[in-house]
């Protein structure tokens, strides 16, 4: 999958990052998320360092988690919500299309 070679990658590093930083990361979060976090890791079968850290790589690169074949966790209506947002953006087009028609009629009429 796309993702894990991309989480490969941000695990392996480039020199320069290598030298740059450690990889380690202390991170304080709300005792709740970190629990909900730690579920989430063991329905994913995952450590909780690994369940964290693909989620980040792909927050930063979101065509990576479209491109894999089962949903995000968490995300399982985001196909809908991009579907309905396609819809969207046709009916304001048409509508668009629909009002400059009318507009280059009204002024070709004199109206």
């Amino acid at each position: 999958m796309a993702t894990d070679a991309a989480l490969e990658q941000a695990e392996n590093g480039d020199a320069e990052a290598t030298q740059t930083f450690s990889g380690r990361l202390l991170l304080r979060m709300p005792p709740a998320l970190h629990a909900a976090l730690a579920r989430e890791a063991e329905r994913e079968r995952t450590s909780l360092n690994r369940y964290i850290v693909t989620a980040l790589v792909r927050s930063l690169d979101p065509l990576q988690a479209a491109e894999r074949d089962e949903p995000e966790p968490g995300r399982r209506g985001g196909s809908l919500l991009g579907v309905a947002l396609v819809v969207n953006l046709v009916a304001v087009v048409i509508a668009a299309v629909v009002a400059i028609a009318l507009l280059v009629v009204a002024l070709t009429h004199g109206l």
